[in-house]
């Protein structure tokens, strides 16, 4: 839970002195790369929580942004910086370094602090996800440490139409640590025929030390890519690694067993105007269990929207995340935490 209070200003001055740093560190490789490509964006908005503003806020307006730098070492080597800013933190960071190795044509190796290849969610890039929040289901899978950023390596390849059709697969192999004790591996394929693609993929957690425990997720989707449509399934099953410790204690079965199907549509309609370019509404549906063997406690999420195109790089974003969870202290469908945002989104 974010708290109540702006953090302190000595933490917000070791945070600047330490991005300056990092700064400072990779300067030398900016200005000596062969070719240096910046890109980024910006957002701006409000968002109202179905909150108790008693005890929580219910609305806030924000502000966030990313300055990426894709630096060109070699003909082979190209290195990336990922800085990120947001009215959350009052705080630049630097949520990513990696290096990407290419000598071999259908083999790339990355390493750094980069996303762990569970799902189609986990991948995408924030200026291209259609909704403005994550789903519910990737929120989860991010908290129990199956979705998210570790410092890792990965051989990864990915399905080029233009440069390489003889090759419709993308794939990827990982194996990442993060800052405590927790080591993971990552295996995730995907086949690629026309305007469909079909995936299947798996991890595996181990925890050491005093709470040590093994757990284990398999994801696995389908859609459809086209200009002026998608859609797409994804169904989710992951051991509780949290869960599992705790029910150990009280000496039961650790073997705690989560389950999610999350569904996007979305539709893109060209207007042509002076000020509208083009309108995509779009619906995310989706369906998560804490616990298979008790499905009658879940979480359903129905998150309408609609993205107004002014320009390619320039949208009016409006989401709404609405939740409905029952759970073992209520017979009733709740909503709380179900928000909506507003937001201005420019990337170049």
């Amino acid at each position: 839970m974010r708290p109540a209070f702006p953090l302190p200003r000595p933490r917000r001055v070791l945070s600047f002195r330490w991005n300056a740093a990092a700064i400072l560190c990779f300067l030398p490789a900016l200005l000596t790369a062969q070719e240096v490509d910046f890109s980024g964006f910006g957002a701006t908005g409000v968002r109202m929580y179905d909150r108790n503003p008693l005890t929580e806020f219910n609305q806030e307006f924000y502000y966030e942004g990313k300055f990426q730098a894709d630096i060109e070492l070699s003909k082979d080597i190209e290195g990336q910086l990922d800085f990120r800013g947001k009215s959350d933190d009052r705080a630049v960071i630097l949520r990513e370094f990696s290096v990407k190795f290419e000598y071999m044509n259908y083999a790339r190796i990355k390493v750094g602090n980069i996303k762990k290849p569970y799902s189609i969610e986990g991948l995408a890039d924030r200026d291209e996800y259609i909704p403005v929040f994550d789903s519910y289901i990737h929120r989860r899978n991010e908290e129990l440490g199956y979705a998210g950023r570790n410092v890792g390596l990965m051989v990864y390849h990915n399905f080029n139409p233009e440069k390489r059709p003889d090759m419709p697969w993308s794939y990827a192999v990982g194996v990442f640590k993060n800052q405590s004790y927790v080591t993971s591996a990552y295996a995730r394929g995907t086949y690629h025929f026309d305007s469909w693609y079909v995936s299947l993929g798996y991890a595996v957690l181990s925890r050491s030390h005093d709470d040590a425990i093994t757990t284990h997720g398999v994801s696995a989707d389908a859609g459809f890519r086209s200009k002026r449509f998608e859609t797409g399934i994804e169904l989710f099953a992951a051991q509780d690694p949290e869960e599992g410790i705790r029910r150990r204690l009280l000496d039961l079965s650790d073997r705690v067993l989560t389950a999610g199907l999350r569904s996007l549509t979305a539709l893109r309609f060209d207007v042509d105007g002076k000020v509208v370019e083009m309108i995509e509404p779009f619906v995310l549906i989706a369906l998560y269990a804490p616990d298979a063997d008790a499905t009658e406690y879940h979480t359903l999420e129905i998150m309408p929207g609609v993205n107004v195109f002014v320009d390619d790089d320039v949208r009016l974003r409006l989401t709404a995340d609405g939740l409905l969870t029952k759970d073992r202290f209520s017979d009733e469908y709740g909503t709380h935490g179900s928000v909506f945002a507003a937001e201005v989104f420019v990337k170049f």
